[in-house]
């Protein structure tokens, strides 16, 4: 990953300010995850990038789950994730010891591949595989490139000298915006379209892929209304990606 974990720019109060902000929209994400988990038994699972475990504690008050171990590398995050009780591992996908067909279900949470270099995403994913028993899990959720969310937050990360005043109203709230007012843009690095993630997993040997998303409104309309995910991944700001082992 891109960050070291103690210089990347996260912090913990605008971070947890991310699922109060826009209740809908953290209501909506909450719901694909659950459904992307829950496509079979969960299993023994593995979380990548919780942050500070607002969204694993939500599985966990709201329908029972709990996750086994996470992964976090930011050190500004860990202390709340490790508060509300979780098995925490501070470091990066890509260098957790993983076993062979320990995991059910390994899900990347709120876009964190997108903290892995592209040349190293797809060995990533080989572990992640490797991790799997037959008929596991990966999950992968993102804001993809192509949707309109992800148009502006691209836009903004790729011109930091930008004038945020225009955008201020269509994206307060957001990860992106939030942590990078008046600094450096501090959300995911790598942004590809869900194809390109398609091909990855593919290459790496996943089939059976399955696609769920949800906010499918305009970026001034997605605090609106709460939505439940629907099938596909073409029209949703928020998408889940579930690849099976065979």
């Amino acid at each position: 990953m891109t960050t070291d974990g103690k210089n990347d720019g996260f912090e913990l109060d605008r971070f947890e300010r991310h699922y109060t902000e826009r209740p809908n929209v953290t209501e909506s994400r909450l719901r694909l995850i659950w459904v992307a988990l829950t496509t079979k038994l969960p299993g023994r699972t593995l979380s990548i990038g919780a942050g500070t475990g607002d969204v694993e504690a939500a599985l966990r008050d709201r329908f029972g789950f709990t996750v086994d171990t996470i992964i976090e590398p930011s050190e500004a995050l860990l202390p709340a994730l490790r508060s509300k009780g979780f098995n925490t591992y501070a470091g990066i996908a890509e260098d957790y010891p993983y076993e062979p067909q320990t995991f059910d279900t390994i899900y990347y949470n709120g876009s964190s591949f997108g903290f892995i270099d592209d040349e190293n995403l797809e060995p990533t994913f080989a572990k992640n595989y490797e991790a799997l028993r037959p008929g596991g899990r990966l999950i992968l959720s993102d804001v993809p490139k192509e949707s309109s969310l992800g148009i502006v937050l691209l836009t903004i990360l790729n011109h930091p000298d930008i004038d945020r005043e225009p955008y201020r109203d269509l994206l307060r709230g957001t990860a992106f915006f939030d942590l990078a007012d008046g600094g450096v843009p501090t959300y995911k690095p790598n942004w590809h379209v869900i194809p390109y993630y398609i091909d990855v997993l593919k290459r790496v040997g996943f089939t059976n892929l399955q696609f769920k998303q949800t906010v499918l409104a305009n970026t001034t309309y997605q605090d609106d209304t709460v939505e439940d995910p629907v099938p596909g991944y073409d029209k949703g700001n928020y998408v889940a990606i579930i690849a099976e082992k065979a």
